[in-house]
């Protein structure tokens, strides 16, 4: 069981650190914690499922709609909402963010219904054996497409010049602006990134556990922002390392005490973090 429980964590830890990290991009530029985030997943999750059940069933081309509508979502969110929001009080960002969640459940409601829908699966064939526990050829793809897209986001932010223009408005953007780096653009590409890999995360999300509806989510993108404070959301590696170390310790707490306290698990760690230590595992100070 413990083998067992470990591979678990891993592989959701993978869909948390994705997610996580969608927290960190967006919360570095602007403070701003994005809750529309486990809503562009939902979308993301809903792109995919279009895909695979009306053009191929291709789990790189969902993933490859999932990443489009994730960075439209999150563009369109910028533009219309947080760019006209700027300078003024931050609550009211958050609230907005909360708002386009709601709007985006209500849409995806309407037009694809309450009902939960059957996503198809991939690479369900054995891939090898650890003692009892047998591991599937999806959960190897899915950890490694998350690590891939994880390692390409930090090559982005900390070896790029568009990386370098994110961080040095995440420092203070008007001090950016003053150095000749296009704040607008810069916010407007966090937003974008955050939303495409929270995308990308909806539809592998959707193939792991095989289910795609319009509250999917709300847990997960509650989930991810424990993981994102857990590691630390002023730092991508942090968030990153949040995401698998949070995965773990739900599946290793469930096993412990029961299945029905693992979304309990999530939360207690995320006041713990909020009440003791709010910078997390790897985050730096920094004045909320």
């Amino acid at each position: 069981m413990f083998v067992q429980q470990l591979i678990n964590g891993i592989t959701q830890g993978s869909i948390f650190a994705l997610l996580a990290i969608s927290f960190a991009v967006i919360y570095g530029v602007l403070r701003l914690v994005n809750f529309a985030t486990g809503a562009t997943y939902m979308m993301g999750a809903f792109a995919g499922w279009l895909t695979v059940q009306y053009v191929s069933r291709n789990i790189f081309l969902a993933m490859l709609a999932g990443l489009i509508t994730g960075w439209c979502i999150g563009y369109l969110i910028e533009k219309v909402a947080i760019k006209s929001l700027r300078g003024v009080a931050r609550i009211a960002s958050l609230i907005c963010t909360i708002g386009f969640s709601i709007f985006m459940m209500e849409i995806a409601t309407v037009i694809f219904g309450a009902e939960t829908k059957a996503m198809p699966s991939f690479f369900n064939e054995k891939a090898f054996t650890l003692g009892e526990v047998s591991v599937v050829w999806y959960q190897l793809f899915l950890v490694g497409t998350a690590v891939t897209i994880l390692l390409l986001l930090q090559v982005l932010i900390f070896k790029t010049k568009a990386g370098l223009a994110i961080r040095t408005v995440s420092l203070d953007f008007k001090t950016a602006g003053l150095m000749g780096i296009n704040v607008d653009r810069t916010i407007s590409l966090a937003f974008s990134l955050g939303g495409a890999t929270a995308g990308i995360a909806g539809v592998l999300g959707s193939v792991y556990y095989n289910i795609v509806n319009p509250t999917m989510g709300n847990l997960q993108g509650l989930k991810s922002f424990s993981a994102a404070v857990f590691g630390g959301l002023t730092s991508i590696p942090g968030a990153i390392l949040g995401g698998y170390l949070l995965a773990i310790v739900e599946n290793f707490g469930v096993q412990i005490v029961s299945g029905g306290y693992r979304d309990i698990i999530g939360f207690v760690i995320l006041v713990g973090f909020l009440l003791f230590r709010p910078r997390g595992l790897l985050g730096k100070k920094t004045s909320l």
